[in-house]
């Protein structure tokens, strides 16, 4: 982060256009918010405003449903390049480098929304200085919050006691919780946050039951082939093996998952890469340049002859990693 030599702080949120039909590089900007505060947290300025899209100046029913935002509002709002003039004018008048934001969303979708602009021959320069100015804050504060992974900026908020004015997913009202989680995080003790401990809970559990599920779908796959009377042997060897049955259960699904989606290939290629462990099977009509430099070795098997391969490389190496 900058160091700021009045100390004042920016946090924005972005809402963009959003919809079955709107691809992610195809995104435009449809509201802003910014919170400007000082180093004693003393909010100075709030900006809100909307924006009119120029490729898909309709809402679609996903947007409306996630935003609240309506066509009206849409419809009878500036470009967004002269909502951005005005940021970077607030930014500049309190001497702001940094501009806070939630996650790695917003710079490409930025970049997106110049994209359409240069695509409809439409000024876009005050967008760009934004979009330099993006700085993610989402990986600091989760490591500050001792959190297993990120989580939704609407959930974080709560145990802060924040409630939007309205409903989350308004730039406003976002950008307004990531002060309120900012400045929480750098003055409170979040030791005795109970609210927090209880969020920390509920994502070490989503993890764990994640890796649980991935488990099972995995060993699903694996043994959705039968097992050649080699391999049945070699099970019954290391089943009570919880490092070896891991590796021989992952290296099957490889096996396995290639050959169940590639149904019309005959001919297939175990690749070892550099990295320690790391393998990919791939039908031997995919085998490209970039591949083979990447690869360490690649060895040749057909669909009826996998289980040979299988049991060679489970039992070549002393596989400690998966």
């Amino acid at each position: 982060m900058s160091d700021n030599k009045n100390k004042y702080l920016c946090f924005a949120d972005f809402e963009f256009t959003c919809g079955y039909c709107i691809k992610r590089y195809e995104s435009e900007i449809l509201s802003v918010g910014i919170v400007i505060c000082d180093e004693s947290y003393k909010i100075k300025e709030r900006f809100y405003c909307t924006c009119r899209p120029h490729r898909f100046p309709k809402l679609t029913k996903q947007c409306i449903k996630l935003t609240k935002l309506t066509q009206n509002e849409i419809d009878c709002s500036p470009d967004s390049n002269n909502v951005m003039k005005i940021v970077v004018d607030l930014t500049e008048k309190y001497m702001i480098d940094d501009i806070y934001v939630w996650g790695n969303f917003d710079e490409p979708a930025l970049f997106s929304d110049i994209k359409q602009h240069m695509k409809f021959k439409q000024e876009y320069g005050s967008i760009q200085k934004v979009r330099k100015r993006i700085f993610d804050i989402q990986n600091e504060i989760t490591k500050k919050l001792k959190l297993p992974e990120p989580v939704n900026i609407g959930e974080l908020a709560t145990a802060f006691d924040y409630t939007p004015d309205g409903t989350f997913h308004n730039a406003l009202n976002d950008a307004m919780a990531l002060y309120v989680i900012y400045k929480a995080v750098y003055t409170e003790n979040l030791n005795t946050n109970k609210k927090l401990a209880v969020i920390r809970r509920q994502r070490l559990d989503k993890i764990e039951q994640r890796r649980i599920e991935a488990e099972k779908k995995q060993k699903e796959t694996a043994f959705s082939l039968p097992l050649s009377d080699e391999e049945k042997l070699y099970y019954e060897e290391i089943k009570k093996d919880s490092v070896k049955l891991k590796y021989y259960i992952f290296v099957r699904s490889r096996f396995v998952s290639t050959m169940n989606n590639n149904p019309d290939k005959s001919e297939f290629l175990l690749l070892h890469f550099r990295q320690d462990g790391h393998i990919k099977v791939i039908p031997k009509s995919k085998y490209n340049y970039t591949l083979q430099n990447l690869s360490e070795e690649a060895i040749g098997f057909e669909r009826d002859n996998f289980s040979e391969l299988i049991l060679k490389e489970c039992m070549s190496k002393d596989k400690v990693k998966v």
